[in-house]
């Protein structure tokens, strides 16, 4: 127990209290001393003594009376009591100990009695308050264990916590900076009282906070005035006088820090930072659960959204599979995805010739029918259309692709553009814009592309529907022509009813019939369209210019006829007249053939449409057909019959095979595709288990699969598939089937196979076929140039050049050079070498690339004795057949060279180089025949490992080389390589 103990002495004497005075100062103790019961009560209420030393019999208010009231007060601790009295009969002691007092001493007092029960009490009163400080850290303990523990929310269950904690310690605030929470993001929590204030970062930076958890240390400041490491960035700040901060960490992973304040010095001891150790260990837990809380939230909230875009999906999919017009299409769908998906500006660009029109656009009020026309190469749109691939920009301002063209585009800051492709025709584009950068990820993406693939075939689907629509109308206007028609059609009035019936059917704003009769003057025209004075100039023209007739006349098919006031041969007054009032300037003409004679001509005025289509031109012939031949209606009602069959043919020309297989694994729906490629009977194989086709029982496992799945067979020997099957799912989320299409990449594998096979070629110029294997095998990069440790190995004949002199040049070759470099290369491939490249009477060997072994320096030395060996029985072959002697010496080096294909665009080879290179060329021209010659470099990379003894020849001069080089030679049986010893 310290003897620094604070005692407070209430005695009315003098001299009894000043004796007590010195006696507990002189043994060690704080004492302070008042006269009166007034006084010691004032005194108590601002400053709690450790122990009261007080007199019984004090003017006013007694002993025992104010022993009664200190004891009563539950806010005070627990503060010993001696009662000092002058009456030594029982019943007043009794009393003064009922009133409350721990001890009663008798007057007079010894000195030694006295001390001995002040330090009795003091030890009891320390270890009362010690355990009361226990009692109420267990209480606070249990309370913020409640609180951590009654929800996982995290701003709820930290709010009551810290509310807790700061009025179970009186703390001025209590607050939690957490940092492992959220990835990159740090949080702020305080109490509710006195919220805490400042820039977050800062305080991480350089406050208390930042500096516990660097640490990973609790820290405790008694006064902030004479500590630095406060940090004050508010007014709130400078009266906080007292800090204690407390790290978070659990399982070495630091959540956090817990901060508490006072406004008092040293207010905060040790013993509140063993309750903070506790009450952190406590929070790690809680938060370890809040976070696990709150990543399962995220992720249902994933799953949830993910399951409503999908669902919007399939219903703007539903949307476009149903036939419409293509402008309700288009303003549908902008609005569909501009409220299903919430993004500020949906535009649609569809292709029209060589430009885009914006079909239908969203999210910006247009005044009027504004039509806007954007270039193919311009904007966004035409880099999607260069690249045919999604375009996404985060920030607008930073990327100079973008223009801003569309109504509203100029305030957007990010956009997305995203393809609408038929195969590899590019339809349009999908546009999104929003003011906000970076508003768009790959979600948005995968979602557009998934829109604008159902898109391109509601297009598709559309343009059919139109087309057939527009067919069928104007086979309906035909037929009711053909049933209208007379069989004289010499009379003008049934010409005129056909003119008008055409300009009706093919939409044109004149149509003309000119029949040529017998004569000239025979020549019959009816108009139809805008009127005009000189429309009966036309058949006056006509006869009285018959090579106009006979022009026209030499007309087999439907033609164009454009420029009219260009036309050299139709610059007649009259005539120019008529294109002008008319204002006509590209004209169609349809011959009107009969037994392959054209007897007259429609003509249609095309100044403000598109140039007719193949299927146009063949009905405007069938109607100049009717013209001429009522009698052939039942030929009209065949073409309109071939006709319906084309567009059937058209809506089942998908070339890919694709069937639809239900969730039992039977096939449903098989188009002519699949019919045809994977051998399906639609007669008996409709609604049979899949496990019944050859083709198809590869895929079974994959049907069982959730989600999409791709994968790749081989129905047949050299016939690949890419495999993708999707499910098809209801509008309450069932699984109806799914959808598997064909792919037919055999081409592709074709190709892959002969660029194999070039490789192999390639690899076999330099390698043996085994190690050529390997390199395929291993799927290298090969010849992309690198820096390697290679050993270099040069092979030149000795006396060669004397042979050249005298021998025929094809002996030379067939009998000499290929047998060397034949068995030269043998030798080299058995030790897996390669070979750089050969030099009329020599060559380069390389060992370590492109592929190396750890032993590269054995394999060169075995592979040259082999070559030398080979060599000698070569020798002794050409001494019999040729009587020439002729030798080869050896150089190798050892070292690092660059390795790769090196040379022009036009030509590369596979070579090294390398001061390496240049020293193996050195050591081969000093090797004399049925020598070989090594650098010191591979003499130490041999150590005691070389396969033949080696022997040191000293340090020689190498061209080229500032430094002598040490040199060996390999010993080895030479039994076989005693020829051209002295010919070098």
């Amino acid at each position: 127990m310290s003897e620094s103990a604070h005692i407070l002495i209430v005695e009315d004497d003098n001299d009894i209290r000043r004796i007590f005075q010195v006696v507990l100062t002189r043994h060690g103790f704080r004492v302070s001393v008042v006269t009166t019961g007034e006084e010691a009560l004032n005194f108590l209420q601002l400053i709690t003594p450790d122990l009261i030393l007080l007199d019984l019999a004090l003017p006013g208010v007694d002993g025992a009376e104010i022993t009664r009231r200190i004891k009563t007060d539950r806010t005070k601790p627990f503060i010993p009591i001696i009662i000092v009295s002058a009456h030594a009969d029982l019943n007043t002691s009794v009393s003064n100990l009922d009133a409350g007092a721990d001890d009663v001493l008798l007057k007079p007092v010894d000195h030694n009695l006295l001390l001995a029960r002040v330090r009795a009490l003091l030890r009891l009163q320390r270890a009362q308050r010690n355990l009361q400080q226990e009692q109420r850290k267990t209480e606070l303990l249990l309370h913020l264990s409640r609180d951590l523990g009654s929800s996982i929310e995290l701003d709820v269950f930290l709010t009551g916590f810290l509310n807790h904690l700061a009025d179970a310690i009186g703390a001025i605030r209590a607050s939690i900076i957490l940092t492992g929470f959220i990835e990159d993001k740090a949080l702020l929590y305080s109490s509710s009282q006195h919220p805490a204030s400042g820039e977050i970062q800062d305080i991480l930076r350089y406050g208390v906070a930042g500096l516990a958890l660097r640490s990973r240390s609790p820290i405790l400041i008694t006064d902030t005035r004479t500590d630095s490491r406060w940090l004050v960035t508010s007014e709130h700040h400078q009266d906080v006088r007292s800090v204690a901060a407390m790290p978070i960490i659990r399982d070495n992973r630091t959540w956090g820090v817990i901060t508490l304040v006072h406004h008092t010095p040293g207010y905060f001891t040790n013993e509140h930072l063993e309750l903070l150790s506790s009450v952190a260990a406590q929070s790690a837990v809680a938060l370890e659960s809040a976070r696990l809380y709150r990543l399962s939230e995220q992720q249902k909230e994933l799953l949830a959204r993910r399951a409503e875009e999908l669902r919007q999906i399939n219903e703007i999919n539903r949307m476009l599979s149903e036939l419409m017009q293509m402008d309700q299409l288009s303003r549908l769908l902008v609005q569909m995805i501009h409220h299903q998906f919430k993004y500020p500006l949906v535009a649609l660009l569809l292709r029209q010739d060589n430009q885009f029109e914006l079909r239908a656009i969203a999210g910006v009020n247009l005044l009027g029918e504004t039509k806007v026309i954007i270039g193919l190469e311009e904007g966004l749109s035409g880099w999607v259309y260069r690249q045919q691939r999604p375009l996404r920009i985060d920030d607008l301002r930073q990327d100079v692709r973008f223009v801003p063209l569309l109504p509203g585009e100029a305030l957007a800051r990010s956009a997305l553009s995203v393809p609408v492709l038929l195969g590899r025709e590019l339809l349009g584009t999908i546009e999104v814009r929003s003011p906000q950068p970076g508003a768009f990820t790959g979600n948005d993406e995968a979602i557009l592309q998934a829109i604008a693939n159902q898109l391109a075939i509601a297009i598709s689907n559309a343009h059919l529907f139109e087309s057939e629509q527009r067919r069928i109308r104007q086979l309906n206007d035909i037929n009711r022509l053909s049933l209208a028609l007379t069989a004289q059609l010499t009379a003008a009035t049934d010409m005129q009813l056909i003119a008008k019936a055409v300009t009706q059917i093919f939409q044109a704003k004149w149509t003309a019939i000119v029949l040529f009769g017998p004569k000239p003057a025979d020549t019959i025209v009816a108009s139809y369209g805008q009127g005009s004075s000189f429309d009966q100039e036309l058949s006056r023209l006509l006869q009285q210019n018959p090579y106009i007739a006979a022009k026209i006349a030499m007309v087999q098919q439907p033609c164009y006829v454009t420029d009219l006031a260009e036309r050299s041969e139709l610059t007649l007054a009259s005539l120019q007249s008529l294109f002008t009032a008319q204002a006509l300037d590209n004209l169609l003409l349809a011959p009107l053939r009969v037994k392959k004679q054209t007897q007259g001509f429609l003509c249609l005025e095309v100044n403000r449409r598109a140039q007719f289509g193949q299927v146009e031109l063949e009905l405007l012939t069938t109607v100049a057909s009717l013209v001429v031949q009522i009698v052939e209606n039942a030929r009209l009602y065949q073409i309109v019959n071939d006709e319906r069959s084309t567009l059937n043919a058209i809506l089942q020309s998908a070339t890919d095979p694709i069937l639809l297989i239900d969730p039992q694994a039977r096939l449903l729906l098989a188009n002519s595709a699949a019919l045809s490629r994977l051998q399906i009977d639609q007669k008996t194989h409709y609604g049979q288990p899949v496990d019944q086709f050859p083709a198809l029982r590869t895929i079974l496992p994959a049907l069982d699969k959730e989600g999409s799945t791709a994968l790749e067979i081989e129905p047949q020997p050299h016939l690949h598939f890419s495999v993708s099957i999707a499910p098809v799912r209801s509008v309450d989320r069932k699984t109806l089937g799914r959808v598997v299409v064909f792919r037919d990449i055999s081409p592709i594998r074709r190709l892959e196979q002969q660029e194999r096979e070039r490789v192999r070629s390639v690899f076999r110029r330099y390698v043996s076929p085994e190690v050529a294997e390997r390199l395929l095998s291993a799927g290298s990069d090969f010849g992309t140039p690198t820096e390697r440790t290679v050993a270099v190995l040069f092979a030149d004949m000795r006396g060669f050049t004397t042979l050249t002199e005298q021998l025929d040049a094809h002996v030379l070759v067939e009998r000499v050079l290929n047998r060397f470099f034949t068995a030269m290369t043998d030798a080299l491939y058995a030790y897996d070498g390669t070979i750089d490249k050969f030099l009329g009477d020599g060559l380069i060997g390389v060992f370590g690339s492109p592929i190396s072994h750890p032993d590269d320096p054995q394999r060169v030395v075995m592979a040259a004795v082999a070559m030398q060996q080979a060599f000698a029985r070569l020798a002794q072959i050409w001494r019999e057949e040729l009587t020439f002697e002729i030798g080869m010496g050896i150089g190798i080096s050892y070292g690092s060279a660059v390795v790769g294909n090196i040379g022009s665009d036009q030509r590369q080879d596979y070579t090294l180089i390398g001061d390496v290179v240049n020293t193996a060329s050195r050591l081969c021209s000093i090797a004399q025949a049925g020598q070989i010659i090594i650098s010191s470099n591979l003499m130490q990379a041999l150590g005691n490992q070389s396969p033949y003894e080696l022997r040191e020849l000293g340090a020689v001069r190498l061209k080229g080389k500032q430094e002598p080089h040490v040199i060996y030679e390999v010993l080895f049986d030479q039994s076989l390589v005693k020829v051209g010893k002295e010919e070098r």
